[in-house]
């Protein structure tokens, strides 16, 4: 039997530009190319400066948003693009996990950061911040540096009073080495990635389906002892998930690097029992009602028969 490979051991970087040079970020988009280009713009300010890699998978986007993918590959911000048609059997929101692994997978460097289109960062000073959160992923208690929660996830403290560690780890802000997302999705999945995401994967329920790679990442964190070490937010220090698109997210872009109204959405402020997925910055608080019947249907016997039917449809589809 032929012994395995060892992962090659990639020391922390020691300064800013090392660090840029072995990080790819990555995102799995859908829609938003109104503000592709701005939203991108942002992340290399807030890392400090252009990353080594910078993958962008579309995800069956409209032929104007696709077009818009193109000309930001063409300009040189993205490096890795990788267009999906619309209507595809592989896309769906029931299924974005495909896309959402196969973004990360195809990068070559030792770091990965996972960022949404609609996630927008902003930091006043802590320059070194990258180069500081690389360090701490050499801790054995952690798995991610990020943030960006949209639920409750604090776990325990950490060591210093600007860090707290979470249970959950999320793609809208997530900082990892590549070979621990490897890892995670190798030990929750290892099966269902080799069947083509044709077999049967580990939750049942449609809303679980949606957030499949993360839920893989808590196995993961919960089995090996880890967790997402999460910086403590504040005026200086803000990534907020938004879930607005294009033109909205355009007007509540430029709110929020001009700071407006942005201290009531840190650290989780606004989750209630009420909304315990919480409330998004620029936009209206969700009617949690809706939220409650999609996950009653998609947990009952009707929404089994409906994954059901849409899995025979998708296959049937890859057949031909």
């Amino acid at each position: 039997m032929q012994a395995k490979t060892a992962i090659p051991s990639f020391a922390p970087p020691n300064d800013l530009l090392a660090a840029l040079d072995q990080l790819a970020i990555v995102t799995a988009n859908f829609a938003d190319g109104l503000v592709l280009g701005d939203v991108l713009e942002d992340w290399f300010g807030f890392l400090g400066g252009r990353p080594g890699q910078v993958v962008l998978l579309d995800n069956g986007s409209d032929s104007a948003t696709q077009s818009a993918c193109w000309q930001c590959y063409q300009s040189g911000m993205i490096d890795k693009l990788l267009l999906v048609k619309a209507g595809h059997c592989d896309t769906g929101r029931d299924i974005n996990y495909i896309a959402e692994h196969t973004a990360p997978a195809i990068t070559s460097k030792p770091y990965v950061l996972f960022f949404k289109i609609d996630c927008l960062p902003w930091r006043k000073g802590h320059d070194q911040w990258l180069v500081e959160a690389m360090r701490h992923l050499e801790r054995p208690d952690t798995f991610a540096v990020g943030g960006s929660f949209n639920c409750v996830a604090r776990h325990h403290e950490a060591w210093d009073p600007k860090w707290y560690f979470a249970d959950k780890c999320s793609e809208n802000f997530a900082l990892m080495k590549r070979e621990h997302f490897v890892a995670a999705m190798e030990e929750a999945m290892g099966g269902y990635i080799s069947s083509g995401f044709r077999g049967e994967s580990f939750v049942n329920s449609e809303d679980e389906q949606h957030y499949l790679i993360e839920l893989a990442f808590e196995r993961y964190m919960q089995k090996n002892g880890r967790y997402t070490l999460t910086r403590v937010e504040d005026e200086t220090w803000t990534v907020f998930h938004t879930n607005v698109h294009n033109d909205l997210l355009e007007r509540v872009r430029q709110d929020f690097h001009e700071r407006r109204g942005v201290k009531r959405f840190m650290n989780a402020a606004n989750f209630t029992a009420e909304f315990p997925h919480g409330v998004y910055y620029g936009r209206p608080a969700p009617h949690s009602w809706h939220k409650r019947l999609r996950i009653a249907i998609g947990s009952s016997a009707l929404g089994a028969a409906w994954r059901s039917v849409k899995r025979s449809v998708r296959l049937g589809k890859a057949a031909l």
